[in-house]
């Protein structure tokens, strides 16, 4: 690689450790770490190719994008201190009204 300059700390260390033949050392992980790895066809594109369709209405893809990896800021957290905020609501689709309103309490 000596055609190549390194340009930063990590690029130098990485040039030392190949010509120090010692760049295999490094080894990939064998389990997925976070979100950027998720692949969930369907939601990322319609039928059509287009994101015109997707979540309409929103209340189909409720539980479905409630994971810490879809939507975080729309919807709900799947780990919350409300678990049974869902227990009237077994159909997000059809028994969105019956959906708990949580407030907190001066406890909390």
């Amino acid at each position: 690689m000596k055609h190549l300059k390194p340009l930063n700390k990590k690029a130098e260390l990485l040039d030392k450790a190949a010509d120090d033949g010692t760049a295999e050392e490094v080894f990939q992980m064998i389990t997925v770490a976070g979100c950027s790895a998720t692949l969930d066809p369907g939601w990322e594109v319609d039928a059509f190719g287009g994101v015109a369709a997707l979540c309409q209405p929103m209340e189909a893809d409720l539980y479905g994008c409630s994971d810490p990896c879809w939507w975080p800021a729309q919807v709900p957290d799947t780990m919350n201190t409300y678990p049974d905020w869902t227990k009237e609501a077994k159909s997000a689709g059809s028994d969105w009204r019956n959906l708990d309103a949580v407030y907190p309490t001066d406890e909390e």
